[in-house]
């Protein structure tokens, strides 16, 4: 057993994935400068509501008095002008945000494929005999862009909604402290109920990755054996074989989906409980502020909860993510085909000779063969002949070196 704890070894893995990021760090960037202007935009709402509310009584105050150039700009013209700017400040910030990550994102998954892809065809034959083709096939296909969750799109929530709640907060201080730290009691609550759907998340993401696996197994299992499926009427037996898995990976998924469809609302309601003490608390402690001061503070706490529902369900996202980051990265980090040949033959004339030779498969203690010796001399024909599981398949891929034998020599031209 691992001596290392999960936090720290998913804090591992999840370091090793973003390492795969670093050639796009500019893009990165990019993305991040997008949804800072993106978040600094949402106190920006709530602030303006504040004009408005007030200019309802009084339409022609000024609302840059000490501004030049603006110190005659009246409430009436000044609000609906600053709604326009702050959407397009938002606009322009959701577009580098998006686009950007979008790209890091894409490039993520090229490279990851690429990677195992590249890694299958140096990885040697004994990988093949215990690993079936479906869960590799699976880890191409369907592992690696739930990686991208936890890479990319996971970062996009809490960068993006970290930093609206960290601008809503600083806002919310700055109209009312005493109220504001009210509301910060409700975090210990939040950080326990994310914490114990992290572990599930991560524990059910696991499963449905084995079960997809499995549904790609089956199925490419039989469109590359479909000869033989027919030839032996084997249609009822893989579609009940087919079904079987397909039930077992949606029972799956759907237990997922229910993890996160009780969690997200007890959530909610914890959040809206917090809220509704505090509107509680603003019109009982309301002092001298205006009705500006307290739509503008109601609708900056309003827009609280959105990004903080978004942020604990990201945890879902990353634990998926991770889950699928550690069986790619097991199959990366799983040593290639050792080649230790050292004399390159032009043209072989193709004598073939087979001296003492014996061999049994890693892991077992039965000898496959024992004592075989054999010449093949050039354009003659040998024959295996034996039962079924007597070595002859053995013998056929122990010549090009697809195993690797113990005792004796395959001698090629001497």
């Amino acid at each position: 057993m691992s001596d290392k704890t999960p936090v720290s070894t998913s804090l591992k893995i999840y370091f090793r994935l973003l390492s795969y990021v670093k050639p796009y760090v500019g893009y990165f960037g990019l993305s991040i400068v997008g949804y800072v202007i993106f978040a600094s935009t949402q106190p920006m709402l709530a602030g303006i509501l504040k004009y408005f509310v007030d200019g309802l009584s009084n339409p022609q105050a000024v609302l840059f008095p000490t501004v030049p150039y603006l110190q005659d700009l009246e409430l009436l013209q000044a609000v609906p002008l600053l709604i326009v700017l702050i959407a397009a400040w938002q606009g322009l910030g959701s577009f580098l945000g998006n686009y950007y990550l979008a790209k890091v994102s894409l490039s993520l998954v090229h490279d990851l494929r690429t990677a195992l892809f590249d890694s299958l065809l140096s990885l040697p034959n004994r990988y093949f005999d215990s690993h079936n083709s479906g869960h590799l096939i699976s880890r191409i296909t369907f592992n690696v862009t739930m990686v991208t969750g936890a890479a990319t799109d996971a970062i996009k929530v809490v960068i993006r909604e970290g930093l609206t709640v960290v601008f809503l907060f600083i806002y919310l201080l700055w109209m009312n402290w005493q109220l504001t730290m009210v509301m910060l009691a409700i975090l210990p609550v939040i950080a326990l109920m994310v914490g114990s759907a992290s572990k599930k998340f991560r524990k059910q993401s696991k499963k449905i990755q084995v079960a997809m696996g499995d549904v790609t197994h089956v199925a490419s299992e039989t469109i590359q054996g479909y000869r033989v499926v027919r030839s032996f009427g084997g249609e009822t037996y893989e579609s009940e074989r087919f079904e079987t898995a397909s039930r077992d990976n949606t029972f799956k998924q759907l237990k997922m989906t229910k993890t996160g469809a009780v969690y997200t609302p007890m959530l909610q309601l914890v959040i809206y409980v917090a809220m509704a003490v505090l509107m509680f608390l603003v019109l009982y402690l309301r002092g001298d502020a205006t009705a500006g001061d307290l739509v503008a503070y109601i609708t900056a706490a309003g827009l609280l909860p959105k990004p903080i529902r978004q942020l604990s369900e990201v945890s879902a996202t990353i634990q998926k993510g991770l889950a699928a980051a550690d069986s790619i990265f097991e199959q990366l980090d799983e040593s290639p085909e050792v080649d230790s040949g050292s004399v390159e033959v032009e043209k072989a004339t193709g004598r073939l000779e087979v001296k003492g030779l014996s061999f049994q498969y890693p892991g077992t203690e039965k000898a496959v063969l024992h004592d075989i010796n054999f010449v093949a001399e050039p354009g003659q024909m040998i024959a295996l002949v034996g039962r079924s599981g007597s070595g002859k398949s053995t013998l056929a891929n122990l010549i090009p070196r697809f195993y690797h034998h113990e005792t004796g020599q395959i001698l090629l031209d001497g």
